[in-house]
């Protein structure tokens, strides 16, 4: 996504998948789960709410019974009335919860009714525009800049532009830096990461699978930024692979490799995750294998289905094996050994 002339690169973390070997019951509800939250990161809300409807209500814990009313109420439903407390007066902000409901609107209807995705775009400006008392020819872009702007001086943080498929809107409170030396496959990079915390809105992806899965962080030239409530801990795999090491492939490829598209910079970073996932390796699998798509506008989806595909090819795989049976260690190999081939084909080109 574009941001200020600026490319940003998003990363999903699996915020509700536990970690560990799974019983088989188990283990099929995560994948009957992750199908639904994969349609749903597609922005392919029918297809979401008939796996939700055909999901057996007979191998549901109590937690993932709740897990399926959320998402089916967020897809069927518009948002209630939102309250968004202002970090500096303390007190509701109507504006912030203005803002926060006619984006939540906007995901709903995008999803549930991907023929009108352009013209629920469209109506996401008018609302905008409105809001903002902007001129009615303002552009989606400008409108955006101008939200931000006007957040800022209310003490709040903000993200707009594009996630995958839809307009994205994050809304923060608390951020904070600290600099981590991070080492690559390819070498190894000093990244500032900026960690943000009270959160408002986690973005489209989070509030309509109900926190299962959702935006884990970015980079921006000045550095990443880590969603803090979307991991459990900061110091474990999860973080130190999945965002950290993901995160910091992207920060170096915009400098060895300027551009890249949004999905060839995530295939790279998802290389990264399997050359160094070890306890993590077979739910970052499930991730990947879950979200597989054919549409460059969404470039998690299209990277996933790539890198399953690299990965099978270079391990010489049948098409329907599975690449959780072939050992971590090995796994681990071949995924250094598709980034460096990548990188080699990548240079040679520059000559």
């Amino acid at each position: 996504m574009v941001l200020g002339g600026c490319r940003l690169v998003v990363a999903f973390a699996a915020l509700g998948l536990a970690a560990g070997f799974l019983q088989p019951a188990r283990a099929a509800t995560d994948e009957q789960i992750a199908a639904i939250t994969g349609a749903i990161l597609q922005a392919d809300g029918p297809t979401a709410s008939h796996l939700l409807a055909t999901l057996p209500d007979t191998q549901l814990d109590t937690k993932d019974r709740g897990l399926r009313a959320c998402m089916a109420k967020r897809l069927s439903s518009g948002p209630a009335d939102e309250t968004v407390i202002s970090p500096v007066t303390g007190q509701p902000d109507p504006f912030a919860a203005d803002v926060l409901k006619t984006y939540r609107s906007y995901w709903r209807t995008a999803v549930m009714n991907p023929k009108l995705r352009d013209a629920a775009e469209q109506k996401l400006r008018t609302d905008l525009v409105r809001l903002l008392h902007l001129s009615p020819t303002t552009t989606m872009d400008n409108a955006e800049q101008a939200l931000a702007s006007r957040l800022e001086r209310s003490g709040f943080h903000s993200l707009e532009g594009r996630t995958g498929l839809l307009r994205e809107f994050m809304l923060w409170s608390k951020q904070e830096s600290k600099t981590y030396r991070v080492s690559l496959p390819e070498g190894s990079n000093e990244t500032r990461v900026f960690f943000m915390d009270r959160f408002a809105s986690m973005g489209w992806s989070s509030y309509l699978t109900c926190d299962r899965t959702g935006t884990g962080g970015w980079t921006k030239p000045d550095g990443l930024y880590v969603v803090v409530p979307a991991y459990s801990s900061l110091t474990d795999e999860n973080f130190r692979v999945n965002f950290l090491a993901h995160e910091s492939q992207h920060y170096l490829d915009h400098k060895q490799f300027p551009g890249l598209s949004p999905w060839e910079l995530e295939y790279r970073a998802k290389l990264v995750e399997l050359a160094y996932a070890n306890e993590t390796m077979k739910r970052t699998l499930l991730r990947f294998a879950s979200d597989q798509g054919d549409d460059p506008a969404s470039p998690h989806s299209y990277a996933d289905k790539r890198v399953l595909i690299a990965m099978k090819a270079r391990l010489r795989l049948t098409p329907g094996a599975s690449l959780a049976d072939v050992p971590v260690a090995k796994l681990n190999k071949a995924a250094v050994a598709e980034l460096l081939a990548d990188s080699s084909k990548r240079r040679a080109a520059m000559r």
